[in-house]
């Protein structure tokens, strides 16, 4: 009888960790860590992670923990929404790797735990707000996060093409907070800013048309209008395509005219090469590939802010 209690309670325990998406919260809390120390160094200090971290001028080091626990926390609540909302559409696509599609969560718990991931992370960031006086931006951000989660949901969804604009802004607000967690002032480090802002919206647009690529069955059941249901899989695959082709050569600007150095280069190649990888499988393989290209772009994801975080220690002075 313990023992069946204890393949109970694991089985909830992973149900939960694949409804959050565990890694893309720490994929998420990486990303604002990267924005914070780029701006950081392009605002003239030396690329001393031990310095950004402890004597920023901004944030003490509790500021930047509880940030980027907030941040994972709004990434995970996001997740949790999508499933709950989702849960036909998934059931239809054969997405049980999707907790709530294959029944291991109640539907009530999925509602109390996001009400509870979201609420706290507004409450964390704004008291950083307010002790440490951190631009009100930051919670802005913070509250246009939550509200693309849950408005996705609400009809958003339903349109198609808006509806993967609309997410790859989720996937640009964490960035956001980084940036504004120190305020950037600099002509170079807004330009910086900026660039990665459009790398990493492009790149999330042509992700989440690939994501609809390989839900195509599901969605035309579900009458859904995206990309892949409206015009075709191919059609669907060579917008997904031209986004990752304008993604490549936004972070060759960002080669160019900020990072300088073989560090970036070597990582932005292998972010290129992915991206590249990812369009050949889905026009070969079409719907069959989805899984794999799904895979591939959440590599691109790691190695792109690899390429930012990394290339930024050796930034020409």
């Amino acid at each position: 009888m313990i023992i069946g209690e204890t393949d109970l309670s694991m089985t909830q325990f992973k149900a939960i960790i694949d409804l959050l998406r565990f890694t893309l919260g720490i994929l998420s809390s990486f990303a604002v860590l990267s924005a914070g120390f780029i701006v950081y160094v392009l605002e003239g200090n030396s690329p001393d992670f031990v310095s950004f971290f402890f004597e920023n001028g901004v944030l003490e080091w509790p500021g930047i923990l509880l940030g980027l626990f907030a941040t994972m926390l709004l990434t995970w609540g996001n997740q949790a929404v999508n499933d709950l909302f989702d849960v036909e559409t998934d059931i239809a696509n054969q997405r049980f790797d999707r907790p709530l599609a294959r029944g291991d969560l109640s539907h009530n718990f999925v509602k109390i735990l996001t009400f509870l991931l979201f609420s706290t992370a507004v409450i964390i960031i704004g008291g950083l707000v307010l002790v440490y006086k951190v631009t009100i931006a930051l919670f802005i951000f913070t509250l246009l996060f939550v509200i693309i989660g849950v408005g996705y949901n609400f009809g958003v969804k339903q349109l198609g093409f808006i509806g993967n604009i609309w997410v790859a802004i989720g996937y640009v607000a964490p960035l956001f907070i980084g940036f504004f967690m120190l305020s950037p002032q600099e002509a170079l480090t807004i330009m910086a800013c900026a660039i990665i802002l459009n790398s990493t919206f492009f790149m999330s647009v042509g992700r989440e048309v690939i994501k609809d690529i390989q839900d195509y069955e599901g969605d035309k059941q579900q009458h859904l209008n995206s990309l892949a249901v409206k015009y075709g899989p191919k059609n669907a695959s060579i917008v997904a395509t031209i986004f990752f082709l304008i993604t490549i050569l936004s972070s060759l600007v960002a080669g160019i005219f900020v990072y300088k150095n073989l560090v970036f280069w070597v990582f932005d190649a292998g972010f290129a090469l992915i991206l590249l990888l990812t369009s050949y499988t889905i026009f070969v393989e079409k719907t069959q590939g989805g899984k794999k290209a799904r895979k591939y772009t959440r590599w691109s994801l790691w190695v792109a802010l690899g390429a930012f975080f990394f290339g930024i220690f050796f930034i020409p002075t």
